[in-house]
């Protein structure tokens, strides 16, 4: 029994805090080429590992420039007005890999602050009207600086501002110092509330097949599995037992008919001497027959017929179907019929002697000789084997052939013809003719 794994959203999810925010480190020196940055938005680096690159940062460069917005998140990298994107330079960089953009890291800005305590002395704010500071001090090694806009700019100029601001301050202090300079521009903090959704795997439980409905008469045992009548985009499922309505015997044939709410089905058995064979399967409404389906399966006496092909019933009258997903049959002998096997009842006329509602009970069945049961199935055939008795034989008869006509046509191109038709060591042929008088 095949077991369905279902995760389920869980619904309550818990607010988190908002520690992921956008870092850009610009490295024009290109001093930081080992460090491999991972540009995947939905990968967030843990401050582990951006303290590592902090730290190597310090070691490798001899001035650290830290710019910092109030706050900084994805949206505004994204963000863009008439004249495009605001991070112009910071564009340039990325494609000239002198930039390193990382979309998402744990709390950058509190491990810049423990890497890097800010002072007074070292910490400056920056505005459109003093974009020219004299911040070079030959016993500072980093820098905090801040940014302060006019509050009646758009978000993308104030931006498009401090692309520019940091590009001039970074240029600048490298001219000064005339040695590596590397800075980090990020935000306090992320302005966009994220909701952590947790998953939960839940207790799977084993889903059971439906079994179906068996249906018994005096004469065969069936069961069906997923009956159902379609009409346009209509469905009606029918999982009642239907009703043995009639079942009548003739000379080695059987013709049952079942009763469901709607319709009734009625099947139509020839019997032959090693096996049964199961004709075709009728659908009736009203006492009328309105379609029908050729089926020609069958199977050897005591064995059923099993098949998980749909039998579909077409409605010649108003169009519909009705499907049968999976079915299994199997008749059984009549007593008078097994007397008719035996030599004891013979012709049609001696039919009527013989009850047709006799039970087929115990006794030889078939030429096989094994008994009959009609409360439970016996071995069964499916209708699709992928080999069976007929399909080896074809193919051993296929191969023989085959291998009869290899053997002939190499043994013809193993043949030697002789080259010369007379041997000239031999006597001449001489013909003697008779003159004539």
């Amino acid at each position: 029994m095949s077991k369905l794994a279902i995760y389920f959203l869980l619904l309550g999810s818990v607010v988190a805090e908002r520690d992921t925010t956008p870092v850009f480190i610009l490295d024009y020196d290109k001093t930081l080429k080992h460090v491999d940055v991972n540009g995947n938005p939905f990968d967030k680096m843990k401050s582990s590992d951006f303290s590592k690159i902090v730290d190597d940062a310090i070691k490798l460069s001899h001035i650290v420039i830290i710019f910092v917005e109030d706050s900084f998140c994805s949206e505004d990298i994204s963000i863009k007005d008439k004249h495009g994107s605001p991070y112009y330079h910071l564009s340039v960089g990325l494609k000239e890999k002198q930039v390193k953009y990382l979309p998402a890291v744990s709390q950058p800005y509190n491990t810049l602050k423990r890497k890097l305590p800010p002072k007074d002395v070292n910490i400056f704010y920056l505005s459109d009207g003093n974009a020219q500071l004299n911040l070079y001090d030959h016993k500072l090694d980093y820098y905090y600086i801040y940014f302060k806009d006019n509050k009646n700019d758009s978000r993308a100029s104030k931006l498009r501002g401090h692309d520019l601001s940091m590009k001039e301050v970074l240029l600048v202090m490298h001219q000064i110092a005339k040695k590596p300079t590397i800075g980090f521009y990020t935000g306090k903090f992320n302005p966009v509330m994220v909701e952590k959704i947790n998953f939960k795997s839940v207790k799977t439980y084993p889903v059971h097949r439906h079994p179906g409905v068996t249906i018994s008469s005096s004469g065969a045992l069936f069961r069906f599995v997923g009956v159902y009548s379609t009409i346009g985009n209509r469905r009606s499922m029918f999982s009642q037992i239907p009703l043995v309505t009639e079942e009548s015997w003739q000379k080695h044939q059987l013709v049952t008919r079942m009763a469901y709410t709607d319709f009734e089905l009625e099947f139509t058995f020839d019997f032959q001497t090693d096996r049964w064979i199961v004709e075709s399967v009728a659908l009736l409404e009203g006492g009328e027959e309105v379609g029908r389906t050729p089926l020609r399966a069958g199977a050897p006496w005591s064995w059923s017929y099993t098949c998980s092909e749909p039998l579909v019933l077409v409605n010649l009258r108003d169009g519909s179907a009705l499907t049968i997903s999976h079915y299994q049959i199997q008749p059984f002998k009549n007593n008078y019929l097994k007397k008719d096997d035996e030599g004891g009842v013979g012709g049609d006329d001696n039919l009527d002697d013989d009850p047709l509602s006799d039970p087929p009970g115990g006794g030889g069945g078939g030429g096989g000789g094994s008994s009959s049961n009609s409360t439970k199935f016996g071995k069964s055939i499916n209708c699709g084997p992928y080999f069976n008795a007929p399909i080896l034989a074809g193919l051993m008869v296929t191969a023989f052939c085959i291998s009869i006509l290899t053997y002939g046509v190499v043994s013809m191109y193993n043949l030697r013809a002789n080259d010369r038709y007379d041997d000239q060591h031999g006597k001449p042929l001489v013909i003697a003719a008779e003159a004539g008088h």
